[in-house]
């Protein structure tokens, strides 16, 4: 069982990575200059140089689909990763630092920032967009140091607040989120292709909007910070910016407000729910009755491991087995012990206990598609109704571990860690249950 839901989750990264993906949405004719994406056609001048930029985890494996499709008729480019690479492309890789920005994310920023303020007016720039951006594009606001963003950036992972609610605090304190790239590129072409690791979607909070005109709200970034008791723990030097820029929305609301241009156009050419889908189908090959939420999950972890066992409970007792349940999303974990894990592997934990009840053969993973989990090395990790008993039999604890927030340890001796390594991709959490006759 542990196997097959560990086959359905490599299969569904294989039909969903950036390589696959990409020359679906993106057509290229020489003979005619016209690049296509998607229902939209740009057409363009033999001597327009066309640039890539990119941000994210996504971001290599994107712009080795692009060159692919675009060959020679790349000029130059600059992506932003959080892994190495030494190949010979048309464009340049400068590393970053994920989850939390260090050094080299603020001098790799500042590259790409001096490149784009480079490009000739005439350009044509492919803008490649995956989440991980947040902290791998990352310039502090005002007079705060990368260490400061460092700090600030821990407390919001780890206080059980939403993307949407990190990330909105995130721009107050950035020169480069929230759509301020774009006053560096309003004379180019502009085309966002962008591969979504939020739960709706919005574009201006994939990898924090730097290229979507939007307001960002100093006002917004501080209910935030008091709803989850961040606002006395983050830095001085971070208050001070934020009183400075509320007293500035006091006389403009949209003081900060980022503008568009109309040669800015944005697609989002993968997203979770294609992912999920594409789950659902290979399962559904294999002979299983396969149910899949339509909408990706985002709350509290505790609200989602009791939602997913109901629709558990409810499918074991139908007769209709061999059967599946397919859902995606992001849930949300306070962090309150000293231990290492990822949202990913504390669900799995969680899960374990609870269909230790059944006793019909069961599986669960849950595991990120980018191939990390918190962190650590792991994607996350599988578990059976079984897993429970047999780690007890070992002597482990499993209430204790997740007391602790130490999931992964608990999978490090009991078994069951998902280690596929970075993807290039990232299209938020899967988790694959299946329910066998």
């Amino acid at each position: 069982m542990i196997e097959k839901a560990k086959k359905y989750f490599t299969e569904t990264l294989q039909h969903v990575s950036p390589l696959s993906v990409i020359p679906n949405e993106v057509e290229w004719k020489p003979e005619e200059r016209t690049l296509s994406v998607q229902d939209k056609t740009f057409s363009l001048k033999d001597d327009q140089p066309v640039y890539l930029i990119g941000f994210g985890k996504a971001s290599v494996s994107m712009a080795i689909a692009v060159e692919k499709i675009l060959g020679d008729r790349i000029t130059d480019g600059i992506v932003i990763s959080p892994n190495e690479w030494n190949e010979r492309n048309r464009f340049q890789v400068f590393k970053g630092s994920h989850p939390l920005p260090d050094y080299d994310s603020l001098s790799s920023s500042l590259e790409l920032v001096r490149f784009m303020q480079s490009l000739p007016d005439n350009a044509l720039v492919l803008n490649l967009v995956s989440g991980g951006t947040s902290s791998l594009f990352c310039i502090p606001a005002g007079d705060l140091e990368i260490e400061e963003i460092n700090e600030i950036y821990s407390l919001l992972i780890g206080s059980g607040a939403s993307i949407h609610e990190i990330n909105t605090v995130r721009k107050v304190f950035s020169q480069v989120k929230g759509g301020q790239i774009l006053k560096w590129l309003n004379r180019t072409t502009l085309i966002d292709l962008m591969i979504s690791d939020i739960t709706d979607d919005e574009i201006s909070m994939i990898g924090s909007g730097p290229s979507v005109a939007q307001p960002i709200s100093a006002t917004s970034a501080f209910q935030v910070l008091k709803k989850y008791g961040l606002y006395q723990k983050i830095p001085h030097t971070a208050r001070q910016l934020l009183a400075v820029e509320m007293d500035a929305e006091v006389i403009d609301k949209h003081y900060r407000k980022t503008e568009d241009f109309s040669r800015h156009h944005s697609f989002i050419i993968a997203s979770a729910t294609q992912m999920a889908q594409k789950c659902a189908e290979i399962i559904k090959a294999d002979g299983y009755d396969v149910h899949l939420e339509k909408s990706a999950w985002s709350g509290a972890i505790e609200e989602f491991e009791h939602h997913i066992f109901t629709k558990v409970k409810q499918l074991n007792d139908q007769d209709r087995k061999p059967a599946a349940l397919i859902t995606f999303g992001e849930p949300t974990v306070e962090v309150t012990g000293s231990g290492l894990g990822g949202r990913n592997q504390e669900l799995a934990l969680r899960m374990a206990l609870k269909l230790s009840s059944f006793e019909n053969d069961i599986s669960f993973l849950s595991a990120g598609t980018d191939g990390i989990d918190g962190p650590t090395d792991a994607a996350g990790a599988v578990v059976t109704n079984k897993t429970i008993k047999e780690a007890k039999k070992e002597g482990l604890d499993p209430e204790e571990y997740l007391r602790e927030n130490d999931s992964y340890h608990f999978f490090e001796k009991a078994g069951g860690h998902l280690k596929p390594g970075p993807t290039g991709n990232n299209l938020m959490d899967l988790q694959i249950t299946l329910i066998e006759n």
